[in-house]
């Protein structure tokens, strides 16, 4: 039971994003109503058939009468990923900037899901809007992504700022940088509790900008002597209109391989925030027929994703595409915590092609983060001196490490939550632990399901030590009326040895033979079976298999 909140008492509940790295979904509570900040997912470490993961929406569904919107800071999966899964339960406007929105529709019509029954609202810079009880201003800031936003939030209990994901790069590429002043401004008239991402919390200082990064980009396309690829963040706009500015200088063309930042491109052209020359875009047809030296190849897949553009290209199996020996590969990206053994895999994969690689580790210009480090977070807690602070957005380390910054800032109030914990920020009595809330994650296999832990329990004990089918039919008193079938997937040595497949079956056969035995074992038929097919493998192979057991009796046939 959540405890009850006083008139002027606002509680944050974080669903997701807090004590990990992604799946950002945050929500503000108070007596009148309840709004939600973000709603993204993750990418599973695993190869279980996971899709993407969400956060458990259970706590939002039994406050439904009180939740009055969605706001969202900006386009990226692990702030927008999940909005299609969020409408599943819920029926509620959402707030958005144009880029986000825009994605975030492309992704429903995905999912068949009709726009016309979804509630959008445009929010933008310098136009404050209601929801609910919230007032609320979007304040511009830098980021990976274009039309990135903070968030100025009154509630019951004063100003609450979240910074959402930001940096202070003083000339983006999109002409959008941090508006400092305003967020002073706002510092300057108080504000009560500071939520900040924590994610570059162990950068002292982050390395570069993205005009930097365009010019690294720049040096390496104008000596290539032949073919350039560069593997990139799809979301990543800034870039993009760096690159588009480096293949018109060097006369080259750009291909773009990856549905992504085909998307991507796409959705920021529509909105006037790319302006690629029309001539500039060539598709993979016309890229195989232009020299060497005059394509430009943009890619996904820098984590080595198993479908990615570049994972296929690197295993020399993309169909549309190739990479020869001489072509120049650069990285403009970091690999992801939890990515490096397959990353370096492909890497090495690219070396035996014969390409000429560039990474941060050779040329360290070629990427920069779109997360502000320490000094950027040190400046955001400078301009907001909020009374309170909570740090987002990373695992527990990072949240401890940002919270330590605000205590040496001399912020008076700092607490660590992380997701399912909850504070509650009272006008008068300042910020204090509170319940928690139920909260966890949601496994979406392919194709848009939801997979049980169970099913995955299942499909882990299956990978780790294989997969057996037994089939028999039965008639009269449970004999045999024909030999048992068996059949193995991934066992060592049973999927090679047909002795072993047949001393399985001559043992289920005994055990089915001894019916007495059965009978006084209080056993069913399906588990004997299970049991003494699994002790004959596991003599031969070491391991217990999941194994399946079909009965078929004549009576049924």
């Amino acid at each position: 039971m959540q405890e009850k909140l006083g008139p002027a008492a606002v509680r944050v509940v974080p669903l997701g994003g807090l004590g990990e790295i992604g799946m950002n979904c945050l929500a503000l509570e108070q007596r009148d109503g309840i709004v939600v900040v973000d709603c993204g997912t993750s990418f599973p470490e695993s190869d279980l058939g996971i899709d993407v993961i969400h956060p458990d929406f259970s706590w939002l569904v039994e406050n439904a009468d009180r939740v009055r919107g969605l706001v969202l800071t900006h386009g990226h999966e692990d702030h927008i990923g999940a909005v299609s899964f969020l409408l599943d339960e819920l029926d509620l406007p959402i707030w958005a900037p144009a880029h986000a929105q825009a994605l975030v529709e492309k992704r429903l019509r995905e999912r068949g899901v009709p726009l016309e029954e979804v509630r959008f609202r445009e929010h933008r810079v310098g136009h404050p809007f209601d929801v609910g009880p919230f007032e609320i201003e979007s304040i511009r800031v830098a980021h990976s992504i274009t039309d990135a936003t903070a968030l100025s939030i009154r509630t019951a209990a004063g100003v609450v700022v979240h910074t959402g994901d930001f940096n202070f790069d003083p000339d983006p590429p999109d002409g959008e940088p941090t508006d400092a002043a305003r967020l002073e401004a706002i510092g300057d008239a108080g504000v009560a509790l500071l939520l900040s991402d924590s994610t570059n919390i162990d950068v002292p200082v982050r390395p570069g900008s993205e005009r930097e990064v365009g010019d690294a980009l720049r040096r390496i396309v104008s000596q290539a002597e032949h073919r350039v690829f560069v593997v990139m963040f799809a979301s990543n706009v800034q870039r993009l209109l760096s690159l588009g500015e480096v293949a018109v200088e060097t006369g080259r063309k750009i291909c773009l391989l990856g549905r992504s930042l085909s998307t991507h491109t796409e959705i920021a052209t529509a909105l006037g925030k790319l302006n690629f020359p029309s001539n500039l875009l060539v598709d993979p047809d016309q890229a195989r027929t232009l020299p060497r030296d005059k394509l430009l190849v943009l890619a996904g897949g820098s984590q080595a994703e198993r479908t990615s553009a570049m994972r296929r290209l690197a295993s020399g199996e993309h169909g549309q595409m190739q990479i020869d020996e001489g072509d120049d590969v650069v990285f403009s990206s970091r690999i992801i915590p939890g990515h490096e053994r397959v990353v370096f895999a492909m890497l090495c994969d690219l070396l035996r092609l014969g390409a000429q690689l560039h990474t941060r580790v050779t040329n360290p210009g070629v990427h920069t983060s779109g997360h502000a480090g320490r000094s950027e977070q040190t400046r955001m807690l400078e301009l907001i001196r909020p009374k309170a602070f909570v740090p987002v957005h990373g695992t527990l380390h990072h949240l401890l490490r940002h919270a330590e910054l605000a205590r040496e800032l001399g912020v008076p109030q700092v607490e660590v939550i992380e997701n399912g914990s909850t504070v509650v920020l009272d006008r008068e009595s300042g910020l204090s632990r509170g319940r928690g809330i139920v909260h966890g994650k949601v496994d979406v296999a392919i194709g848009g399901e939801r997979i049980s832990a169970e099913a995955l329990k299942r499909r882990a004990e299956a990978g780790r030590s294989g997969y057996a089918l037994v089939s028999v039919v039965l008639g009269a008193n449970d004999k045999l009326a024909g030999p048992p079938a068996v059949s193995t997937r991934g066992v060592p040595v049973a999927d090679d040895d047909e002795a072993v497949v047949r001393a399985v079956a001559r043992a289920v056969a005994e055990q089915l033979s001894a019916g007495r035995k059965r009978r006084r074992s209080g056993l069913s038929v399906e588990e004997e079976i299970r049991r003494a097919a699994r002790r004959v493998i596991l003599e031969h192979s070491g391991v217990r298999p999941q194994i399946e057991v079909q009965v078929h009796r004549v009576s049924d046939l």
